[in-house]
């Protein structure tokens, strides 16, 4: 293939296929058949993919308790449910330190008890090659400690009671760059890994005792976090596509949950790992010029 051919191909085959296929599942509950009367506990809910859901899940007619660093804009979406009709309760927290999650937790189970739906949507994501993270391993540090740490050590603290009530859904906001080994965001790619393993190992460890663990694999979104990704071109979810994955993961509960460019990729590198780094890394370097 040419060698301006190639981008053009690749970024029209992502684009493609960066939107989940719109599949009828006239089965499957709905929102409100699943949230209605229980309580879901979203963290990093100021803003963005976190701050949508909870109006969603409300709107659904769930008691939502809402986490994050930003007190100030918590409260004003607290007040926003409230002044719709609904329930929420507004814990902030910094979910980056242990002292901050063990806080939290003890909030969310003084103030509802044992959550039916644990939304682990906090993150922070940092865009930078290997190469140029030499003398940046606070990057990792920092990355690991919010993405991975946090969502471990609040499930430490409310699986117990899950358990003990009976069953629970853990849904984790996962990326894309997991299956697809998205160049520039090791940090924060290696730290959602992470967390997807202890997840797929909970699932496996809870499922007598009812508990379902759910990695949704999403692919940028237009929020905050994505800006400045260097990936001009290529399609982004919007934040209501973002946020109904979420909502068709709390929904389904499936195991994971990938767009259909997830899926592909995850085949590939499974079944052909060598010839997926050779083709994804010369898609690095056209869209980089690395």
């Amino acid at each position: 293939m040419a060698a301006g051919l190639y981008p053009t191909v690749m970024r029209h085959t992502i684009n493609a296929l960066t939107r989940p296929l719109p599949i009828p599942r006239p089965f499957t509950p709905s929102l409100r058949d699943r949230v209605e009367g229980r309580t879901v506990f979203i963290t990093g809910a100021s803003g963005g993919l976190g701050r949508r859901l909870a109006e969603r899940v409300a709107e659904a007619g769930a008691t939502v308790v809402v986490t994050a660093r930003r007190g100030d804009e918590l409260d004003e979406l607290v007040d926003r449910i409230r002044a719709a009709g609904g329930t929420a309760h507004a814990i902030p927290g910094d979910l980056a330190t242990g002292d901050g999650v063990d806080a939290v937790a003890a909030a969310v189970l003084d103030t509802v008890g044992a959550p039916d739906v644990f939304v682990c949507n906090a993150g922070r994501s940092i865009r930078r090659s290997i190469a140029d993270a030499e003398d940046r391993l606070h990057d990792y540090e920092r990355t690991m400690a919010i993405n991975y740490l946090g969502g471990v050590g609040l499930t430490l603290r409310l699986l117990p009671a899950m358990r003990r009530r009976g069953g629970g859904h853990v849904v984790h906001s996962s990326s894309i760059g997991v299956p697809s080994n998205l160049p520039t965001f090791s940090a924060y790619v290696g730290s959602k890994a992470a967390l997807d393993a202890f997840f797929r190992i909970a699932a496996i460890e809870s499922r007598s005792d009812g508990v379902r663990f759910t990695n949704v694999h999403l692919p940028l979104i237009d929020t905050d976090m994505a800006a400045g990704s260097d990936w001009d071109g290529y399609s982004r979810l919007s934040l209501d596509e973002g946020t109904d994955m979420l909502v068709d993961a709390i929904r389904r509960r499936p195991h994971q949950l990938n767009n259909p460019l997830g899926s592909l990729t995850a085949l590939a590198y499974a079944t052909m790992p060598g010839t997926f780094t050779r083709l994804t890394s010369r898609m690095h370097r056209q869209v980089h010029g690395a």
